[in-house]
């Protein structure tokens, strides 16, 4: 089963027309045929359920203040926390694309949770059929052994055979009060990368079976941690790609230039983690005192990705950028880096963030901003992207 936010799988529970107006329910079939059901509260915007209908499902469940956890005794338990989309499946990390709430003393739960990854995790127990909107559940007996879905290693050199539809989200970095880095003669990051981002944009449609977004076309500012979420909502559950574009800069070496591309996973170098705490810097913009790199809320992240094979697909995103980067900008080729970039952490598909040059550098500056090079720039990402979707989804058509 497709990895599915709340929000897509609301959407298919209303494609289904409904006589009256009434809130959307959710279907339960027991083992032995019984059939019930549950409301689905909208009060946030997403579709939700009772914690406790895990315990009726044959759940353990407990709540210690705004920690909850779900277990099977003496199997394993699934740990959530109020107002945090991260949680741990028997000590694994795992994201929600919406928050487990209180509301009037009761606690609801993504719908995403019983509808996704119950199914996904425990197919031996449970099975959505999103068209009816119904879960059938087995009971899970405490001890037994369950079995767990888990991804094969992908093969990233056999072509896709896919036809669908792709979408990919450009993200021009920084805009509005965020300015980015500043370079010489008034070249302003934000704009470097907007222009780049338009450029591919065009480039990109011109391709009859690519659905392109921006998260912003125009110098407005979007909250850092929103902009992945918006990658999100508008790829669903179809194929996609997030593209941060964004210029570098290092005031006390004006002499480093360059360009690399970064896709999210533990910082190695010192270099890395200096770039992730600069592309993090706006979190402070919206009086969010967040320390990326102590954060434990992002830690639950970059082992999802490597759950869903995310980051392999965006390090072979981030090296073709390079590969074809390297044809049109005199260099160097800096290569790929990683980084636990808050930009990347909300777009569940292949992302990267690249850095087009230096600003700080005085040369690099000036070809930044010149309308030649962001053209060239736009084009070689373009290219990048098609070789990446010629191998992208992978040709057996699954996983995503």
């Amino acid at each position: 089963m497709r990895l599915l936010g709340a929000a897509i799988v609301l959407s298919m529970l209303l494609a289904v027309p409904v006589a009256a107006q009434r809130a959307p329910e959710l279907s339960i079939e027991r083992e032995g045929g019984e059939v019930s059901t549950v409301a689905l509260a909208m009060e946030r915007g997403f579709a939700a359920v009772p914690l406790g209908l895990l315990s009726d499902l044959g759940w353990t469940v407990a709540e210690d203040g705004d920690e909850l956890s779900v277990s099977i005794p003496n199997d394993f338990r699934i740990e959530l926390q109020i107002g945090s989309p991260f949680f741990r499946w028997d000590g694994i990390a795992l994201q929600l694309v919406d928050t487990p709430y209180r509301e009037g003393g009761t606690v609801f739960v993504p719908l995403q949770l019983v509808a996704d990854f119950l199914p996904r995790r425990l197919p031996d127990l449970y099975e959505f059929d999103g068209g009816r909107s119904l879960l059938r559940a087995g009971n899970p007996v405490p001890g037994a052994p369950q079995a767990q879905a888990e991804p094969d290693e992908p093969d990233l050199t056999r072509p896709s055979t896919y036809e669908g539809v792709r979408v990919v989200i450009i993200d021009p970095g920084h805009g509005g009060a965020d300015p980015g880095a500043l370079g010489v003669g008034g070249v302003r990051e934000k704009d470097v990368a907007l222009r780049i981002a338009l450029e591919l944009a065009e480039v990109l449609r011109r391709e009859s079976d690519l659905e392109v977004h921006l998260t912003r076309d125009g110098d407005t500012f979007v909250d850092l941690w929103d902009r992945g979420e918006i990658a999100t909502n508008l790829k669903g559950d179809r194929y996609g790609i997030f593209v941060s574009i964004h210029g570098n800069s290092f005031p006390d070496q004006r002499g480093t230039r360059g360009f690399e591309t970064y896709f999210l996973s533990e910082a190695r170098t010192e270099h890395e983690r200096r770039v992730s705490a600069i592309e993090n810097a706006p979190l402070r913009m919206g009086n969010q005192q967040i320390d990326p790199e102590r954060d434990p809320d992002l830690s639950f992240i970059l082992r999802e990705l490597q759950n869903l094979d995310h980051q392999h697909w965006s390090a072979l995103l981030a090296e073709m950028a390079q590969d074809e980067l390297e044809e049109v900008h005199p260099g160097p080729n800096r290569g790929v880096k990683q980084g636990v970039l808050a930009v990347l952490t909300n777009a569940l598909m292949p992302s990267v963030l690249v850095e087009v040059g230096y600003l700080s550098n005085a040369e690099e500056s000036r070809l930044m901003g010149a309308e030649s090079f962001q053209s060239q720039a736009a084009q070689a990402l373009g290219r990048s992207i098609m070789r990446f979707f010629e191998r992208y989804p992978p040709g057996s058509g699954s996983g995503q």
